[in-house]
């Protein structure tokens, strides 16, 4: 079986990954340039993540991509007073594993190069731009002329999947939220975070967590319009973080002491919402991860589910009776857990939009909310991986490169 990845991400690479300790042959092809070249700030690894890693063979990319363990929230209105908490001490006990912070492009390229290293074949600067289909399967056609002709085609190319719109062209499209992401890292002389640390500021949302005297941090700014694809690739940051300085001026003083150290962000990014889809697969194309399940970055799952589905598609795809019955068969696992998660994800991100009626509406009911979700919490964090047995001896016999 001739298995093509389209989007060489967490989900793409975490899929090529297990497809070859699967004994299963993929190839991907990734837009961009190189491994390097992947954009992002940094993200959270939710206990359920960490376990898929472990679950994969992967456990030592936490460390490999300078990872460190943060478990729990503690959320402030724009006074500094804390209105919610949500405690992470037990998880280790209670989930087998803390959550991790990482540095995306770290962990990405850690992914990637293990893909490598156990015989997958990257193809990079390769932009899907047709799929043909072929008595037996399809012929991927790229954007440089290049063709890959392939059994079974995955698309694990974000929430504005060309396989998606390829093979589902009447599937809805991603809709603008009316908030733009934006985060980095900075020296500051703060203590480390035991959680991390959340704020419902004046004029925009702030989170940060500190180690080693470095502060990862993100704000969350309200903008009515969406912006162009590319209009914030190339950002003035002196003007930009000059912007985020003045939106959090009126906040509590660990908020202006990280901004007053970072020299700018690491970009700035649209956050969009994903209606559910009625497909995820035909049977010989399946989505995964973002393209299937975006979820919001308020979830704190969407790296973690990418990771789980990339383990439950390789052992569908392993295990099933043919390829038609192995994406059905994944689809049925994963698309009502996904789901969930994406409409928990919504919720939380909907109280993040200020306005005084609802800021005083949300610190007296934020606390009960989270005592509502526990339950949703629960399930997501508790959710294991099945173990993967020790690969064939034959599949990690070279780096594939293309």
């Amino acid at each position: 079986m001739k298995i093509l990845i389209v989007g060489g991400g967490i989900a793409g690479s975490t899929l090529a990954f297990a497809l070859r300790r699967a004994g299963l042959d993929p190839i991907v092809a990734e837009a961009r340039s190189d491994v390097e070249d992947t954009g992002g700030a940094f993200l959270a690894l939710a206990p359920n993540g960490v376990n898929g890693l472990l679950a994969l063979g992967l456990g030592d990319v936490v460390g490999a991509a300078g990872g460190f363990e943060l478990s729990g929230l503690d959320f402030h209105n724009a006074r500094g007073r804390r209105i919610a908490e949500l405690p992470g001490e037990d998880d280790l006990r209670v989930y087998g594993a803390r959550g991790v912070v990482l540095r995306r492009a770290r962990l990405h390229a850690a992914l990637s190069a293990r893909a490598q290293e156990h015989g997958a074949t990257f193809l990079f600067g390769a932009r899907l731009v047709e799929l043909r289909a072929r008595q037996d399967g399809w012929s991927a056609v790229f954007d440089d002329g290049r063709t890959v002709d392939a059994d079974v085609v995955v698309g694990a190319d974000g929430i504005w999947s060309a396989v998606r719109r390829l093979t589902w062209p009447e599937a809805p499209v991603p809709s603008y939220t009316g908030i733009v992401d934006c985060g980095g890292w900075a020296q500051v002389h703060l203590p480390d975070s035991v959680r991390q640390q959340m704020y419902f500021g004046h004029r925009a949302f702030f989170g940060y967590a500190v180690k080693d005297s470095v502060a990862y941090w993100f704000t969350n700014v309200t903008r009515e319009d969406e912006p162009a694809r590319s209009e914030l690739d190339g950002l003035d940051q002196d003007a930009w973080i000059t912007t985020i300085r003045q939106l959090h001026a009126q906040d509590p003083d660990p908020v202006r002491a990280v901004l007053a150290a970072a020299d700018g962000s690491l970009g700035a990014w649209p956050v969009y919402d994903m209606p559910e889809l009625a497909a995820w697969n035909t049977s010989n194309v399946c989505l995964i991860g973002d393209a299937a399940h975006a979820v919001s970055p308020s979830s704190g799952q969407g790296a973690s589910l990418a990771i789980e589905d990339a383990a439950a598609l390789s052992r569908h795809l392993r295990d099933g009776p043919d390829t038609e019955a192995a994406l059905a068969a994944f689809v049925r696992e994963r698309k009502a857990r996904a789901e969930k998660i994406v409409r928990f994800g919504r919720q939380i991100g909907d109280r993040k939009v200020a306005s005084a009626a609802g800021n005083l509406f949300r610190d007296l009911t934020l606390g009960l909310f989270l005592r509502m979700g526990a339950k949703a919490t629960q399930e997501q964090y508790g959710y294991r991986v099945p173990h993967l047995p020790d690969p064939p001896h034959d599949t990690a016999s070279g780096v594939g490169r293309a």
